[in-house]
């Protein structure tokens, strides 16, 4: 039987490792006129929004890194180049079965790109996750927003800040990274 500070820990970096890994900042970025909140061009639509991340989030749990990285952010994509995402992100185990997976909320939103210095006009996406724990009586449940941007008529996601860091930095990274 663990103690349950070892239960609480082993709890916290489930948790982030689920976040990291069900898209560690799923992004796209749009283009708008002046206006106070950003549009999405209307060929991207929050439907398509939906269905992009659910399609990468997919792609993420299966392990098929080579196809996720395909629509990931061109910048990104340079400074993890195909090989090295799929090497360092196959190193990372998907430690709870995900038990269901729900987007609650759709909005445009100003989203702040690693490696960009201004924001980018895009979409929110807010997913609410529930993982089994021990059983299906007590699933984890949390929520987590992310953000895509579109580039050249289709949606793209970002690697979050400290993925982007890490992959400039040449390292994997990552709570299980050996």
């Amino acid at each position: 039987m663990t103690s349950p500070a070892h239960g609480s820990r082993t709890l916290v970096a489930l948790c982030l490792s689920v976040a990291a890994l069900v898209g560690p900042g799923v992004h796209a970025s749009a283009s708008s006129g002046h206006a106070a909140r950003p549009a999405v061009q209307h060929a991207l639509s929050e439907s398509s929004a939906r269905n992009f991340l659910l399609t990468t989030i997919d792609e993420k749990i299966r392990g098929e890194w080579a196809k996720a990285w395909t629509s990931l952010y061109p910048l990104h994509k340079r400074i993890a180049t195909r090989n090295a995402y799929i090497r360092c992100e196959s190193r990372t185990p998907f430690s709870a079965p995900l038990e269901r997976l729900r987007i609650a909320d759709v909005r445009s939103a100003d989203v702040r790109v690693p490696g960009v210095r201004r924001a980018v006009p895009g979409v929110a996406l807010t997913v609410v996750v529930a993982l089994r724990w021990y059983g299906p009586r007590d699933p984890i449940v949390f929520r987590h927003t992310f953000h895509l941007v579109p580039v050249e008529g289709h949606w793209t996601w970002l690697l979050s800040s400290s993925r982007y860091r890490e992959y400039a930095h040449g390292e994997c990274g990552g709570l299980f990274a050996s």
